[in-house]
């Protein structure tokens, strides 16, 4: 099981993606890039056992609203997984 102790978040946080690319993982899908989602899930530090790297930072589920990333104002909502070194704390 992952560990979940050391996260920066917890569910229920409004996070933003940040647009830019952190150092080393380009694993974040460009459409949430910039965007503002609630985090619905943590999933704390997990292995990386395909290329034998070490720890991944912690990962996260993200519901973003489907109108904040494709401006479809349909009421759908999307998750995303995305690690702790792309989010920061959403201003409002």
């Amino acid at each position: 099981m992952p560990e979940t102790s050391g996260n920066k978040f917890k569910v229920g946080d409004r996070v933003r993606v940040k647009e830019a690319q952190p150092a080393g993982n380009p694993r974040t899908p460009m459409y949430v890039r910039g965007k503002t989602g609630v985090i619905v899930a943590t999933h704390g530090v997990i292995t990386n056992p395909y290329d034998h790297r070490g720890l991944y930072p912690p990962l996260y589920t993200i519901m973003f609203e489907v109108k904040d990333l494709f401006g479809e104002p349909d009421g759908d909502k999307l998750c995303a997984d995305v690690h702790e070194e792309w989010l920061e704390p959403a201003l409002t």
